[in-house]
């Protein structure tokens, strides 16, 4: 099978990861150049992209609505391309349709965050504000909405909502592919947000749509992202029979609570993300997603009793967005579980669930990539636990000590490298010896050899702080996480 993919931007989590679980899934991956994509505040060059979309063929086209139409997700913010642009834009869809009239294309559009962009401190006291801005108007509170409203620059919330109103005529126009099978899926993810937030009415009117015009089983809504691509290459397969897995929370509190930068019970969310990528649940399941997310103690008590009944277990991380629960990482690789095959807690709540569902579905479908998914597995303790769960906060504080800016990392000179190598790689090194080498791991086929994995590479992509990338060697074959 073969995906062309389109990805929504060249960052890990829509570039390398993408690579990573194509070929967990056994998929073709054919990926525009980066030099295409743009980069980070740089607009990715549509008009070039539709032309190496339409040139293509391919089993699944996965499409990111967002670089086809603005270039990229950042850019999907701005107001470079007008709304009659964008839909001319968007009809390039229906010519890939007549060019190939018996592939799947699947679609991914965001339904736009509540605030503005982040790219310097500066930015994010305006992020911050419009965010208090547009809680008041949700909540009602009319008072602190006026005052707020009043620091804002001249014509700054014309501006705002008039791209919203653009962003959701796209999302509209996008069901109607659907509609007319043009496509025949859409992921609208709802990105970085709070319950009543300015999407409340636009998912309303989405919803309704999809209702109306019949095509509510092929229209995903729920909150996410960045993992969007990741999880509709699992719809690529010519196998979508249903997979069943056990699901497991830490405690009914995880599964009610309303996760930081969503606007709904997590519980909504994960079974929405499920049902996209074709996993139903099941306790005779040997597959086992553990989903801990509010006490560390009672999480690592049941995580040992799962540890007990199930073949593989998948671990989602949801304490804190953004990283790890340091105490519950720590504590679970103490444990020495032989059974643990991913874990997850890189971003939001379901950002991480996205990539972990991915992986699950690649290991349930496949008898053979063990190696790559324990690979995966390792560079997520590596990026999610102890860089962001871990050192980023030391980054952090050095770069602000020297009156840095964590936007733009490399302004303060060698800071970052000499964390790099004094610092974070050590602790790398000391994490795979300590936990991994010498110790059996299902997921690695058995006991890992002493030395058999080393680190290229470790850099920030966007030169902000915010993601990482690694590059792992196991045993001579580079893992690009």
């Amino acid at each position: 099978m073969k995906a062309v993919v389109l990805p929504m931007d060249e960052r890990p989590p829509n570039y390398s990861m993408v690579q990573k679980i194509g070929k967990m899934l056994g998929l073709e991956i054919r990926l525009p150049g980066r030099e295409l994509l743009g980069r980070y505040m740089r607009p990715g060059k549509c008009e070039e992209l539709g032309l190496w979309l339409i040139e293509e063929s391919g089993d699944a086209f996965v499409i990111s609505v967002d670089m086809l139409l603005f270039g990229g997700l950042i850019a999907s913010r701005a107001g470079d391309v007008s709304e009659p642009e964008a839909l001319k834009r968007l009809e390039l869809i229906r010519e890939l349709r007549e060019r190939n009239p018996s592939s799947r294309i699947l679609l991914s559009s965001i339904v736009r965050r509540a605030s503005i962009s982040v790219s310097s401190a500066g930015s994010r006291e305006l992020w911050e504000r419009l965010n208090r801005y547009l809680r008041a108007i949700g909540n009602g509170q009319d008072s602190e909405a006026r005052s707020i409203e009043s620091t804002f620059p001249w014509g700054f919330l014309e501006s705002y909502y008039r791209l919203r109103n653009r962003n959701h005529i796209v999302n509209r126009a996008c069901v109607e592919l659907v509609k007319e099978k043009v496509a025949d899926l859409l992921v609208l993810a709802q990105e970085d947000t709070f319950p009543n937030g300015p999407q409340k009415r636009e998912l309303e009117a989405l919803e309704k749509l999809s209702l109306e015009s019949g095509v509510a089983e092929s229209v995903f809504i729920h909150n996410g992202a960045d993992e969007v691509i990741q999880e509709l290459l699992t719809f690529t397969s010519a196998d979508r029979q249903p997979l069943s897995v056990d699901l497991i929370y830490d405690s009914p509190e995880t599964e009610k609570k309303v996760m930081d930068f969503e606007d709904r019970r997590f519980g909504e969310n994960v079974k929405s993300h499920m049902r996209l990528v074709g996993l139903t649940v099941s306790e005779e399941s040997q597959t086992s997603i553990f989903i801990a997310g509010s006490d560390v103690e009672k999480a690592l008590e049941k995580l040992e009793d799962l540890s007990k009944k199930k073949k593989r277990i998948f671990i989602l991380d949801v304490f804190r967005a953004n990283g790890s629960n340091r105490q519950f990482v720590e504590a679970f690789l103490n444990m020495g579980l032989e059974n643990i095959w991913g874990y997850s807690g890189w971003n939001t709540a379901s950002n991480s669930l996205g990539t972990l569902l991915a992986v699950v579905v690649a290991a349930c479908r496949s008898t053979n990539s063990s190696g790559e998914i324990g690979s995966f597995y390792l560079s997520r303790l590596l990026d999610d636990h102890l860089y962001q769960g871990v050192l980023r906060d030391e980054l952090e504080k050095r770069i602000r000590d020297v009156g840095g800016d964590e936007y733009r990392v490399s302004e303060s000179g060698r800071l970052f490298e000499e964390f790099r190598d004094d610092l974070f790689i050590p602790r790398a090194v000391e994490l795979i010896e300590r936990y991994f080498y010498g110790r059996r791991h299902d997921v690695f086929g058995g006991v890992v050899k002493k030395g058999s994995i080393s680190i290229a590479d470790f850099f920030l992509p966007w030169d902000r702080t915010f993601e990482c990338d690694l590059e792992l060697i196991e045993e001579g074959r580079e893992c690009r996480r």
